[in-house]
């Protein structure tokens, strides 16, 4: 049984991140744990109007979810914390021995780097546990096509690879490992030894082996999205400057997949 520990603003980005949370897990049983942390930078701006008692938030949000059908025989725990959300997220991750965060973003746009969602950067780099991060635009369509860049520079711990396993076989999704480079190479010994590896552990797994050759990253995993209808890009945390400049650190302003592709960072 998985525990689940989901950010909850109760926006409608993290209204989304519910659905998508309980559609991609909807076959399973996983506890869930609603997490409302106070924001203190939140009460700065807040204006004169009475607010909804957290409670009666928490109460509506739990009839929602109810309206939904996708509740099954899911667990949910409502939990509000005074501290901020990073201090709050990292002491119920050890808490409730919990197996993956989802947050709901507005979209990680390149044209607002100044202001790229700093809270889902700070727990994806700063807590150790896996994040799923979903933008506003994200629906759950199943999952047939999973996209997993890497270098083959690290060699991937046989937890995380089980990870993956499980999200593949609940989904029977193809895994393609994209190898990005900004100029055409020959793989050394330790990167050939590593996609082996991968090769290796995912042999009774669907999956491929793709290149992409581009100065910019994140033009290649756009194009690479868009022509194999990728449903879910998986990354490895431990690879920082790879998905920093895919996820934090574009270079490239026209690009979209920010908005509508929900991203798994493994830890």
């Amino acid at each position: 049984m998985k525990n689940i520990l989901i950010l909850t603003d109760f926006s409608k980005k993290s209204w989304n991140s519910i659905l998508y949370a309980l559609s991609l897990f909807q076959k399973g049983n996983c506890n869930f744990y609603m997490l409302h942390a106070q924001n203190i930078h939140e009460s700065e701006f807040r204006n004169n109007k009475k607010e909804i008692p957290l409670k009666t938030k928490f109460e509506i949000l739990n009839d929602k979810i109810e309206a939904t059908q996708l509740k099954g025989i899911h667990s949910f725990t409502p939990i509000e914390s005074k501290n901020n959300i990073l201090e709050a997220t990292r002491f119920y991750v050890n808490e409730k021995k919990i197996d993956l965060i989802v947050i709901g973003t507005n979209g990680l746009c390149p044209n607002e780097k100044k202001q790229a969602n700093s809270i889902s950067e700070d727990i994806i780099t700063k807590v150790k546990c896996s994040v799923l991060v979903v933008p506003m635009e994200a629906r759950f369509k199943g999952l047939k096509e999973i996209a997993f860049p890497t270098d083959f520079t690290n060699f991937y711990e046989a937890k995380l690879l089980q990870n993956l396993t499980s999200l593949s076989n609940y989904s029977e999704a193809l895994l393609r490992f994209l190898f990005l480079s900004k100029k055409e190479v020959t793989l050394n010994k330790e990167q050939q030894w590593n996609k082996e590896t991968l090769h290796d552990y995912f042999k009774n797994q669907p999956h491929g082996f793709h290149v992409e050759v581009n100065q910019n990253f994140e033009v290649s995993i756009e194009k690479f999205i868009n022509e194999m209808k990728i449903d879910l890009v998986v990354m490895i945390a431990k690879n920082l400057n790879l998905f920093e400049q895919i996820l934090f650190r574009p270079k490239v302003t026209t690009i979209n997949y920010y908005s509508k592709l929900p991203f798994l960072i493994l830890h």
